[in-house]
């Protein structure tokens, strides 16, 4: 049985087994069964923060990991991190920018001319809360980038998971956040930006990410791929690298209505450049470092504790209800209808 996660842990007696455990400490967990040894896994987003933290660890235990991203300087940089921790991990980098789907369609034929098995698909990229732009094919940003390319690579790439199962997994980062805004599906793009809030666009993508594993998994774990949702929890990442001076002025003078949201910005507020050296001293005790954020995905990604289980929502590598009617869709009807929906944005790239 499900619950509701719980609220944020005001003391250390306050924090549900999980909270604290570590990328390394999921993998290390693994019987020797569920070994990731020469395994592949796809992870968005490896440039910094939870997408290299979830490659590294990947990596360090015998992984092969194909880092997408769209600054190879940065990727460059992640690489020589890592390598420098795991000088025997085995890393490839292909070229991604998730606001361009015929950028995907690319990255895909890159992948597929490599040769190799596909075992796990780990989309963590994605931006927060950015003022009102659209990608290359004219989809608001979060909804694009969040969702909408992630959806496209998941399907180009799902014949190539079927085929190294049974056991592969498709893992899609939400977050809290997607308490903030369900699915817009008569506006997606806000009146093309003049209805546009950046907190409901970012709650809109995230709810996508938990229906679209959802609709995922209702498909094909009958194929042996398993799909999963999860918040990785509050890190200090540069996830919110993107927000307007406006918001964050917002987040500053602490104008925000929603009790709930604005207990969320407040962990943002902390991760900001701006305020960086100051993390250390005023940062919430109930804040993650990096590699506890990352374990929850990577336990999506390899724990066979999951195994049946698929489309459900994590939180401190534990199973949750999500926050709404709408992402915890019992009757599976908001899912399917996400998915008709993103079929018909992607079909010409498909």
């Amino acid at each position: 049985m499900s619950y509701a996660p719980p609220p944020l842990p005001r003391s250390k007696a306050e924090e549900p087994e999980g909270y604290r455990w570590t990328s390394d400490e999921i993998i290390k967990k693994l019987p020797e069964s569920a070994s990731i040894q020469g395994k592949v896994f796809i992870v968005t987003g490896t440039n910094a923060g939870l997408g290299e933290e979830t490659a590294r660890v990947l990596s360090a235990y015998g992984a092969t990991v194909v880092m997408g991203s769209r600054n190879e300087s940065a990727a460059k940089e992640s690489k020589k991190r890592i390598i420098a921790r795991h000088p025997k991990a085995s890393l490839k980098w292909i070229f991604l920018d998730l606001s361009d789907l015929q950028s995907v369609k690319d990255f895909v034929k890159q992948f597929k001319a490599l040769g190799i098995p596909l075992n796990g698909l780990i989309c963590n990229a994605g931006i927060m809360a950015c003022p009102y732009e659209t990608t290359k094919q004219g989809f608001e940003m979060q909804f694009g980038v969040n969702h909408l390319a992630h959806f496209l690579l998941i399907q180009l790439l799902i014949d190539d998971l079927v085929k190294a199962g049974p056991g592969s997994r498709v893992v899609c980062v939400s977050s809290k956040g997607h308490r903030f805004s369900g699915v817009r599906y008569d506006d997606i793009g806000f009146e093309g930006g003049k209805k546009y809030d950046p907190f409901e666009g970012y709650g809109q993508s995230k709810t996508a990410n938990i229906l679209c594993a959802k609709a995922f998994n209702e498909i094909y774990s009958k194929q042996g791929v398993e799909c999963f949702s999860l918040h990785p929890g509050m890190i200090p990442t540069e996830l919110s690298k993107n927000m307007s001076p406006e918001t964050r002025d917002t987040m500053l003078k602490g104008n925000i209505p929603n009790p709930f949201m604005r207990t969320f910005v407040k962990g943002a507020m902390m991760i900001q450049p701006y305020i960086r050296p100051l993390v250390g001293t005023l940062k919430p005790s109930w804040m993650k470092t990096v590699e506890q954020g990352a374990a929850t995905q990577v336990f999506a990604a390899t724990s066979p504790e999951l195994n049946g289980k698929g489309g459900v929502y994590l939180e401190d590598c534990h199973i949750y209800n999500p926050l709404t009617e709408e992402a915890a869709d019992a009757t599976g009807e908001n899912a399917k209808r996400l998915f008709a929906l993103s079929e018909t944005l992607v079909a010409e790239y498909k």
